[in-house]
């Protein structure tokens, strides 16, 4: 079954890269799935991000300007998906491929398009988190999402959790969407000298809890502020380490607020930024760390606590019916909209946790890990058969 991927997510979201290298290397991995991936990208995309993809291909990127990031070929692409509901310019170059299904996501192919679609959503946070969107990117987004409940050929999200919001908000989608939870790509450990030469490079202290999230301000930064500060107040020698993007689209002003918030109750040592780290630094960081933080108010299958499941790291995450999907029975819970509930089980764990490595957790976790990358594959080859026998059928 050849299939086509496109790139996922601009700059600003370094999520929508990590997926689709999580995904493409499980296929890869497994070759019973019988998924053969092509890569579809525009002649100016970065070619960082080509490379880190190009060894799960069954042939070099196919790079085209229908896909480029410019202004004219965009309007060109709108015109056919939406004004002729057909993108006839995409449909050219994957048939030319002998492309049997299209891996959909922001992109809009249009109701006609000539080949079977599988759109995969991330989530449905605007839905569940109004607040978090303006007007506009509230309407945008929830009107392709109708479209892609409408046209496309089947729809794919990444927890149960998320299938139940996209057959409430969106109804037409009932039947047509599956759940296939993603599971990370590990790539290559370091030994205990790696580990603490990474502990010395940011001049860590030995005892640390990490959040690894991208500052955007649904991912709760404040309200953990907040609670490091009272329990400073408390003479807590607790310490968080935050790394991420102090960028946020959306709310552009929000990074900033939370930095100030740090200098303005002088927990520069208790909150440790480190900003935009190298990607290979950040599992060491969680082997390290007495356990890894998501205090986020949203998630659709979070890439952070998948990452530390398969690292065998203590969790501390917020309540909400995600991550109990997700990590019931191995994490601790709190509720992100409390500072002093975040607070109370931040120090309550920091009391009986111990910094890492923890080598016999790691090893177990990689196991199962492993195995959850071969249901990952297989999980997605089944749907990709889903999506080639619907449009058969229809």
């Amino acid at each position: 079954m050849r299939v086509a991927f496109t790139l996922i997510g601009g700059s600003g979201w370094t999520g929508g890269v990590n997926y689709l290298e999580n995904l493409l290397s499980a296929v890869a991995e497994q070759p019973d799935c019988k998924v053969e991936a092509v890569l579809f990208a525009g002649e100016d995309a970065n070619p960082k991000v080509l490379a880190r993809l190009a060894p799960y291909l069954v042939q070099p990127p196919i790079l085209n300007k229908a896909w480029n990031n410019d202004k004219a070929m965009r309007i060109a692409r709108l015109v056919c998906g939406f004004g002729l509901q057909r993108d006839y310019l995409a449909e050219r170059e994957f048939k030319r491929a002998n492309i049997e299904v299209v891996f959909q996501h922001a992109a809009w192919y249009g109701c006609r398009f000539g080949i079977p679609t599988l759109a995969w959503i991330a989530d449905f946070q605007h839905r569940r988190l109004p607040m978090m969107f303006s007007k506009f990117n509230f309407y945008w987004r929830d009107v392709g999402y109708w479209a892609l409940s409408h046209c496309a050929t089947r729809l794919m999200v990444s927890s149960l959790d998320a299938k139940r919001d996209c057959e409430t908000f969106y109804p037409k989608s009932i039947g047509r969407v599956d759940a296939v939870p993603f599971a990370v790509r590990m790539g290559k450990g370091v030994d205990a000298a790696k580990l603490q030469e990474i502990r010395g490079l940011y001049q860590l202290p030995e005892k640390f809890y990490f959040l690894p999230n991208q500052f955007w301000k649904h991912k709760n930064h404040l309200n953990v502020i907040e609670a490091l500060n009272q329990l400073n107040q408390a003479g807590s020698d607790v310490v968080i380490v935050a790394s991420g993007n102090a960028k946020d689209g959306r709310n552009p002003e929000h990074p900033q607020r939370v930095l100030d918030l740090v200098k303005s109750y002088g927990l520069e040592s208790k909150f440790v930024f480190l900003g935009l780290i190298p990607f290979q630094h950040i599992l060491p960081l969680m082997r390290l760390s007495a356990a890894v933080v998501n205090p986020s108010f949203f998630e659709g299958w979070s890439t952070t606590v998948e990452e530390a499941k398969a690292v065998g790291a203590p969790m501390l995450l917020s309540d909400l019916p995600i991550h109990h999907e997700q990590a019931d029975g191995v994490a601790a819970f709190f509720n992100p909209n409390d500072s002093a509930d975040i607070a109370a089980v931040l120090m309550r764990e920091w009391a009986v946790l111990e910094p890492g490595p923890r080598l016999g957790a790691e090893q177990t976790a990689a196991i199962a890990n492993q195995q959850h990358r071969k249901q990952f594959a297989m999980g997605f080859a089944g749907v990709v058969k889903k999506t080639l026998v619907q449009r058969s059928d229809d």
